[in-house]
């Protein structure tokens, strides 16, 4: 495995340890596995076409491993997958805490990056496309997630418990 994969996996590595600690505080621990498939599953849906339109057609950022099919399955898995479990964990959040975790999720990915430079963007960092792209991107795929789930799924998300009505 070249350098590049290992620091990729050292970033999903801390993400997986934030999920943990947020499965701890949910008490979801014995959940864990069932979440975790879920949110591959899930990743994989959202990841592939994500990394397509934002990477490859719209050129917002670049991996620096590609986007080659291992590497979109894999970020599906377990990039998109990690996320996609943090949301589930949060079916019981109010709308202010569901996006302020997310915010610490994302948060987590983008400064670890920093140090690994696992991705770039195509803009200046910080500048208001990267808030946008950065953070209210994956604030916006978590509500679209939860919302889809909670249709779908039938899990039950109490911030939208009153909106949609499985």
């Amino acid at each position: 495995m070249s350098g590049l994969w290992w620091e990729y996996v050292f970033v999903l590595f801390l993400q997986l340890l934030l999920f943990l600690i947020h499965a701890v505080y949910e008490k979801k621990l014995a959940d864990v596995p069932r979440i975790l498939w879920h949110g591959a599953l899930t990743g994989l849906v959202i990841g592939i076409p994500s990394d397509l339109l934002g990477v490859k057609y719209l050129g917002l950022a670049s991996y620096e491993l590609g986007l080659g099919p291992a590497f979109l399955i894999f970020n599906g898995l377990f990039g998109y997958g990690l996320f996609a479990a943090n949301i589930l964990l949060m079916q019981k959040a109010r709308l202010w805490q569901f996006g302020i975790w997310t915010v610490i999720v994302t948060a987590g990915f983008e400064i670890t990056n920093l140090f690994t430079h696992s991705w770039t963007y195509s803009f200046l960092v910080p500048s208001i496309e990267y808030w946008i792209i950065a953070f209210g991107f994956p604030l916006a795929a978590a509500i679209v997630i939860a919302g889809a789930w909670q249709i779908l799924f039938k899990y039950r998300f109490v911030f939208i418990g009153n909106v949609i009505k499985p």
